[in-house]
């Protein structure tokens, strides 16, 4: 057995196996959203009726059904790219048409993305659905419009970044083309956290006098706490700290403040500041530098051996041109990392872990939970989602899960047997 066909029948094994994979997930998410359909949770009790946390329930049930549809879509996709021949006969239209430069590489590349955008955006129109709570759902799998707008002008920028780095023609193309979409994933980072939102200064009283004291007492150099219109900010908790410095703004939206009493916007700014804290810093940027320097190094590897085209049903002559190699790998790394994505989310979720355990220790945890839950009541967090579903399939954890880790992390000389916790 050759080599080319060795990664042939390892790219399809991987492939059906994760339709396979994302079935099962979906299997597991709808029995466990299923079981708990009919009782709210108990730190939900108060907040959440039985007819709105159903209709949750049936939301998330039918965003999940189509997120899984556009899963396989896109796995689709990728079987009519290499072996339906899509690659090869765009690749030779663009060439013909406009020479085999790098601006037909960087074209090809972002029209083949172009095409997994579209096929996203009509889920997302599919996903529409009236029911409440829908519109929170779609935005969690999905996206909003700004962060799709914003996310493809940063593809834009990597892809013709580090084509433009490999049309250098030096061996070391690989480790400049890593540094390069490094500066520009950590500079991105930094803009979204200067984003300028519409907000003002909150007004003087009770709570701006108790906030402006919170901030001064753990140390926290800012602005000031401003209120802001809108309840989609960056962080997607209702708190959103913005800027660097003492340039800080720490930015509360108006339902938070009309829905939660002042400890517990206390406790969710105290979150948002360990989230800051730990999303900033170098630690943060270095799982994305040690996967994508692991990236580009396998690209390099991969971009010179023969078999990769072949088992992926690319004839030869195309591995002197850079787009169709960046995408026939970013293909398989779609299809061979898929496996891995819960080692990624684990990170991400142990940041959120190490945030919360820092907070605990400077606000009420109990305070910190009701906060949660109350923010979270209008938004489907009530619905109980299966463990292993999230771990595949979100950056963050739910609600749910933020609460009972909470506990978990809270001093024990701290906790107290309130009834309306979950395992207290």
């Amino acid at each position: 057995m050759n080599d080319a066909l060795i990664f042939e029948s390892l790219f399809l094994i991987f492939l059906f196996a994760n339709i396979a994979l994302g079935f099962y997930l979906y299997l597991r998410e709808a029995k466990s959203i299923r079981e708990h359909r009919n009782k709210v949770p108990h730190v939900f009790s108060g907040l959440v009726s039985l007819d709105a946390h159903k209709a949750a329930s049936d939301a998330r049930l039918y965003a999940d059904k189509v997120n899984e549809i556009r899963h396989l879509s896109n796995l689709v996709l990728v079987l009519l790219l290499t072996f339906g021949g899509g690659v090869t006969w765009f690749s030779t239209l663009l060439t013909n048409q406009l020479g085999s430069g790098l601006f037909t590489q960087i074209l090809f590349a972002l029209v083949v993305a172009l095409a997994f955008l579209v096929i996203n955006a009509l889920f997302l129109a599919i996903a529409k659905n009236p029911e409440k709570n829908s519109s929170y759902l779609i935005l969690r799998n999905f996206g909003s419009t700004r962060s799709k707008v914003s996310n493809v002008v940063f593809f834009v920028l990597i892809v013709s970044a580090v084509l433009t780095c490999w049309s250098i023609g030096v061996s070391s193309w690989w480790i400049l083309a890593w540094a390069v979409s490094a500066a520009l994933v950590i500079g991105a980072s930094m803009v979204s956290r200067t984003v300028a939102y519409p907000v003002h200064p909150l007004a003087d009283g009770e709570l701006k006098s108790r906030l402006d004291k919170f901030l001064e007492k753990i140390g926290f150099e800012s602005q000031g706490v401003f209120a802001a219109d809108s309840d989609r900010l960056g962080s997607g908790s209702g708190v959103f700290i913005s800027g660097f410095g003492t340039n800080k703004k720490v930015i509360v939206t108006e339902s938070l403040i009309e829905r939660l009493n002042p400890s517990e916007i206390e406790a969710m700014i105290a979150n948002e500041i360990g989230q800051y804290k730990f999303q900033t810093g170098f630690k943060a940027y270095l799982p994305y530098l040690i996967l994508s320097f692991i990236f580009f190094g396998l690209l390099a590897y991969f971009s010179t051996k023969p078999w990769f085209f072949q088992g992926l049903g690319i004839s030869s002559g195309f591995d002197v041109n850079h787009g169709v190699v960046l995408v026939l790998f970013s293909l398989a790394a779609y299809v061979f990392f898929f496996p891995l994505i819960p080692l990624r989310n684990a990170l991400l979720w142990k940041a959120e872990e190490n945030a919360e355990r820092s907070s605990v220790k400077l606000v009420d945890w109990n305070a910190m939970i009701s906060g949660t839950a109350k923010f979270a009541s209008d938004k489907a967090g009530s619905v109980t989602l299966d463990p292993l579903y999230l771990v595949f399939n979100s950056t963050r954890t739910d609600s749910m899960h933020r609460i009972m880790d909470i506990q978990h992390l809270a001093p024990r000389h701290t906790r107290q047997r309130d009834s309306w916790l979950p395992n207290a």
